[in-house]
């Protein structure tokens, strides 16, 4: 006979009165897992931050272990049998893995740091974890860390465990290494709640895959249904070319930015769409390798085998390559990292690409004050002359992008700009998006990160075969 584990009834939460998440169901038994797909940040953060006890108060009843309970009581009772893995880690950096593992314990005077370390061991090549027990977290790998958290939470008894886009960290071969953890997790009763914002393979494990837009559970899948194209159709909430076009009016190409005309290579299929000035146009690749080989294309770092390409109307083999790389710019993955001058004013990092622009730009001062006034609305003039690291992140993030607002390229390429990290800077990327769209700017996100964009208008491509 099943054994409920975990039950919510009709869960409404909501934030400054609006319903975030309404009338949600969700039904766990012991031994059988569930996926859980959000079509929105906002409401995936919620759902966490009930599961992990930090909502206010919430709507609805939660049963545990067939048993109703409050809120506060499942805070103050319940929640000490469930575990979050999370993208980013809840270990302590400055602590080994043993402590980490055993720092609860460690004030207990009759076992040693070193009888601590041999359990440490021990519980490792259980997990067919080979690692260091006397290793900084700080020096762990996502996958390493993953494990150690896992194993932390067998380690606590934890009966459930939500495990928060922990496949789209990991490559193939750590992604078969966090799967033998899970079989043994599994063999010892504990059952999962998974949940992917971008990648799809630990749904497998699960026996049906909910999914949740505008707040609701619109679909169950059961396992056998669990593919990207049925979870498409159901979450596409903006124009998808699923029959893309095999060729472009010259009126089109005249209008346009950027045109793929059966772009093949080394992609699934022949990609074909058209990008017009001020537009925006998603393409949601399979793997990291399809997004570098468009990338390539598009820095002209190589060429196109089978079909075309062109810019502004004209084939991009004959377009100047310095009057092109001045036209075309990119955001990569983690800008923070690749393209801030550390150390560096705000307004410094802001007007980088101005000087390349303008001649004698940092000669003017007016120059200074024009990028002043045209961003007042957006960044304060107080941080300004302020170091880049030395600011809130928030401001960070309008910068990366407002060089561009100031710059306005014909093209501007964004390579995942959505975070799994920094999810509360989701909402800035979004705004700062729309804005650079409505200055005139193409902009064409190149993502891996297919389910949580549709508050972008535009249309998107699926490269799924």
């Amino acid at each position: 006979m099943k054994k409920e584990l975990f039950r919510i009834f009709n869960l409404t939460i909501r934030q400054n009165r609006s319903a975030i998440l309404s009338n949600l169901y969700l039904q766990v038994f012991k031994g059988e897992h569930i996926g859980i797909l959000f079509n929105s940040f906002n409401e995936r953060t919620a759902f966490l931050d009930f599961i992990d006890g930090k909502m206010p108060d919430i709507e609805g009843t939660i049963y545990f272990e067939e048993t109703a309970v409050t809120y506060p009581e499942y805070i103050r009772s319940y929640k000490k049998d469930m575990a979050i893995i999370f993208e980013s880690s809840r270990l302590m950096d400055r602590l080994s893995v043993y402590e980490n593992l055993f720092y609860e314990q460690l004030s207990f005077v009759w076992l040693t740091a070193e009888k601590y370390k041999k359990m440490a061991e021990s519980l490792l090549d259980f997990f067919h974890l080979p690692l260091d027990v006397r290793q900084k977290v700080k020096t762990l790998t996502d996958f390493q860390r993953i494990a150690v958290e896992l194993i932390k939470a067998f380690l606590q008894k934890k009966k459930l465990i939500f495990l928060s886009n922990a496949a789209s960290l990991l490559d193939s071969g750590e992604f078969e290494q966090l799967l033998t953890i899970l079989n043994i997790l599994e063999q010892h009763g504990i059952t999962f709640l998974i949940g992917e914002t971008f990648d799809i393979r630990l749904f497998k494990l699960t026996g049906s895959l909910h999914l949740i837009k505008n707040g609701q559970i619109i679909r169950i899948l059961p396992c056998a249904q669990i593919c990207q194209e049925e979870i498409q159709k159901s979450l596409g909430s903006y124009a998808i070319l699923h029959n893309q076009k095999n060729h472009c009016q010259d009126s089109d190409l005249q209008n346009s930015v950027l045109t793929f005309e059966n772009v093949r290579d080394q992609l699934p299929v022949p990609l074909s769409f058209t990008l017009k000035r001020g537009q925006i146009l998603k393409i949601i690749c399979t793997s990291n390798r399809e997004t570098e080989y468009l990338l390539a294309l598009l820095r002209r770092k190589i060429l196109s085998g089978s079909g075309k390409i062109f810019f502004k109307g004209q084939p991009l083999t004959k377009v100047n390559p310095r009057q092109y790389l001045k036209s075309c710019k990119v955001i990569e993955s983690n800008p923070r990292q690749k393209v801030l001058f550390h150390n560096m004013s705000v307004l410094y990092n802001l007007c980088v690409p101005l000087d390349q622009k303008v001649h004698n730009f940092w000669g003017n001062p007016s120059n200074q004050k024009g990028v002043e006034y045209t961003l007042r609305d957006i960044i304060a003039p107080k941080y300004l002359p302020m170091n880049i690291d030395q600011v809130p992140m928030e401001i960070v993030q309008k910068v990366i992008y407002c060089r561009w607002l100031l710059y306005v390229p014909d093209l501007l390429v964004c390579i995942n700009p959505f975070s799994i990290i920094d999810t509360s800077l989701n909402q800035i990327t979004l705004e700062m998006l729309r804005l650079l769209s409505a200055k005139g700017i193409s902009i064409l996100i190149i993502s891996n990160h297919w389910t949580m964009d549709t508050e972008i208008d535009g249309e998107a491509v699926f490269l799924t075969p």
